[in-house]
């Protein structure tokens, strides 16, 4: 075989290689979504969610499972950072995630909200991150997670909202890094 020829069978060699490890990559990123799908399954916003407190708008950053800020859940639209926020409301809070319709988490869910710095593939500034801390319950049972958001204008009135609504729920605030 000359040269040529063998830099060709090499080259695609290496292209099929590639293709290989993407289609592995696709397949084992669809499975996690099937599987966190029981585990997180999307909750509507009701018809009548109460008095609205507050909504603010930013970016939704990253959801991981709780005290894990590496392990992402891919499930519902909450395993991409794109725009997103949230409206509190007296009875709990709904996410807006862009492209995804809006999930409930009732205020009997929720674990608290505190501050962060790092998620996944995120690093701001510290305490750049409001992280809310909520439980969600599938058929998989219950799990403990926690959402990030970056609200580029008045993060400390969504932070208090969220504190307040879960105290009155008889949800100490849970330590964590910045908390206020």
């Amino acid at each position: 075989m000359s040269g040529d020829a063998a830099r060709w069978v090499l080259g695609g060699v290496i292209l099929l290689a590639v293709a290989a490890l993407f289609l592995a990559m696709v397949r084992t990123w669809r499975t996690r979504v099937r599987k966190q799908a029981q585990v997180v399954p999307p909750v509507p916003v009701p018809s009548d969610p109460g008095t609205t407190v507050g909504s603010w708008d930013g970016f939704s950053v990253a959801t991981t499972r709780a005290d894990q800020p590496l392990e992402r859940i891919a499930a519902g639209g909450l395993g991409f950072r794109g725009r997103g926020g949230l409206t509190v409301h007296q009875t709990g809070v709904a996410m807006h995630l862009a492209g995804e319709p809006d999930r409930w988490i009732a205020a009997a869910l929720l674990r608290g909200a505190d501050r962060a710095t790092a998620a996944i593939d995120r690093v701001v500034e510290p305490g750049g991150l409001v992280r809310l801390r909520w439980t969600a319950t599938g058929a998989a049972g219950a799990t403990d997670l926690d959402t990030y958001f970056r609200f580029p204008q008045d993060d400390a009135a969504a932070l208090v909202a969220l504190q307040e609504l879960s105290t009155k729920h008889n949800h100490p605030h849970t330590a964590g890094e910045g908390t206020n």
